[in-house]
């Protein structure tokens, strides 16, 4: 692999097109001590910013102070862990619970899940949490040697690209052989193909290995993670083994749907962390909530079509364009029903919806149809004369600043998703009211709503007065 990198770099020179002192993968395993390492620690301090969950559709990713960071690459097993404690930062003029996580991730032989304390699977950030490893200084120049990188040269250094599985990665290395910046992409159900970048600057020597002292992630061109490292361990890593639990379930399925009929013509379906509600109109079906995927969509599309086999599905109603509950919405733009959003969601869906996807097409993508919206800003109703169906904008929440409920008011039922999540029973309440849900019982008595049941898009149906419990408000 050595004799063939030189023999790339030797043709390059010849032909004219590289200077003669252009950097080699040896050189950068040499500064950094590649050849010596089989894993890499590092701590840091810094920032954190949730993907997929933006205040708005065209704001960053919300940000949280982050402090304790410690991330472990072993090279050797392929294997990730990166914990951390994280505060949510509260930007002046919205109003947040007060939130504060220590996060604990792994990723090992194809499987991922985090401890909440206890092992939960995590299976959609399997290529994000491998990326960190062959993405870090070390392992970017461990997997290019590994995997018959092509050398570029360039008046930065030697441009560096490779494939692993699908994933292609790109990066940069100085004439002194630090790894400048890694590229590569994620596949995400709202986006598409997701461009992730890492960057790296201020390098020193931690106790014999240089390690940047600077790292900025990016995802969707978008602040992730920025991080100050404090310092470094390396073949320090100790091997962890897969939970029982993860290895017996790595990937839990989404496809069970359980049906509750609220009323005739009105059913909650369940049966996995997020739900939706389907209401039957003389008209056709409309479906309240695409969540989570298109494998989801398609087990609760089955389901509807069992409930009223005999009308069509002729709208899908989303209430805010966080991923996890906008992620299964394409899968019914690909059978041609309309999308009913806020408007700045719908303006959304259309940019994001036109990018490339080429890590996993979806049926949108291969059908090539062009979705269908409709939007609001401030209220649509859809008439019925026994199911008729109310959306209204959520005003002043600090989760969303497009955010909607869905109000029946013949049921006297309200849908709503993460305005309130209701606690399990063994749950201790918060010692201070959540704001978001304070700010949901207003607008419920600003819109004059006779709510009597709630259907939460978390969590099981509730009763009026267990929300009006919750807030402390008899």
């Amino acid at each position: 692999m050595k004799n063939k990198l030189r023999a790339i770099i030797v043709l390059l020179c010849v032909a004219g097109a590289v200077p003669a002192a252009v950097p080699t993968l040896d050189n950068a395993a040499r500064t950094l001590g590649v050849d010596t390492i089989s894993s890499l620690e590092f701590e840091a301090r810094g920032h954190y910013y949730q993907f997929g969950q933006a205040p708005a559709p065209e704001l960053p990713w919300p940000a949280f102070e982050v402090d304790g960071y410690v991330a472990t690459f072993d090279f050797a097993r392929g294997a990730v862990h990166a914990k951390y404690h994280r505060v949510q930062v509260q930007e002046p003029g919205r109003l947040r619970p007060a939130s504060a996580q220590t996060m604990d991730q792994f990723a090992r032989d194809g499987v991922t899940w985090n401890l909440t304390p206890a092992p939960t699977p995590i299976p959609t950030n399997l290529a994000e949490r491998m990326a960190e490893i062959w993405a870090s200084p070390q392992g970017f120049i461990k997997a290019a040697r590994a995997h018959a990188a092509m050398l570029r040269a360039n008046r930065d250094g030697i441009a560096v690209s490779f494939q692993i599985d699908r994933a292609r990665y790109e990066g940069l290395v100085n004439a002194a052989g630090e790894v400048v910046y890694v590229r590569t992409m994620m596949d995400s159900n709202v986006l598409g193909d997701t461009p992730i970048e890492w960057r790296y600057s201020n390098y020193r020597d931690f106790g014999g290995v240089n390690f940047p002292t600077r790292i900025v992630r990016r995802v969707a061109e978008l602040p992730w993670y920025e991080l100050d490292v404090n310092a470094v361990r390396i073949n320090t890593a100790a091997e962890f083994a897969i939970p029982q639990s993860i290895a017996a379930n790595p990937a839990p399925t989404v496809t069970r749907v359980d049906a509750t009929e609220l009323a005739p013509g009105l059913w909650f379906l369940g049966g996995s962390t997020h739900n939706s509600v389907v209401v039957e109109q003389q008209s056709g079906v409309v479906i309240i909530e695409a969540p989570l995927d298109e494998e989801r969509s398609d087990a609760v599309l089955a389901k509807v079509r069992e409930l009223v086999p005999a009308k069509p599905i002729v709208a899908v109603i989303n209430t805010h364009a966080h991923f996890d509950h906008a992620g299964g919405l394409r899968t019914y733009a690909a059978a041609g029903i309309p999308v009913i959003s806020h408007a700045r969601n719908v303006k959304f869906y259309q940019r994001a919806w036109k990018r490339p996807r080429t890590l996993n097409p979806d049926r949108l993508a291969l059908s090539r149809r062009a979705p269908k919206f409709r939007s609001f800003t401030t209220k649509l109703a859809l008439a019925d004369r026994k199911h008729p169906i109310e959306i209204h904008a959520i005003e002043g929440s600090g989760h969303n600043d497009a955010f909607a409920l869905v109000y029946l008011p013949a049921d006297k039922v309200l849908v709503e998703a993460d305005a309130w999540t209701p606690l399990a029973a063994d749950t201790v309440p918060p010692a201070a009211v959540n704001p978001l849900w304070t700010n949901l019982g207003d607008n419920i008595v600003r819109l004059n709503l006779a709510v009597e049941r709630i259907a939460p898009l978390h969590g099981a149906i509730q009763t009026y007065a267990d929300f009006k419990t919750a807030i402390g408000s008899r």
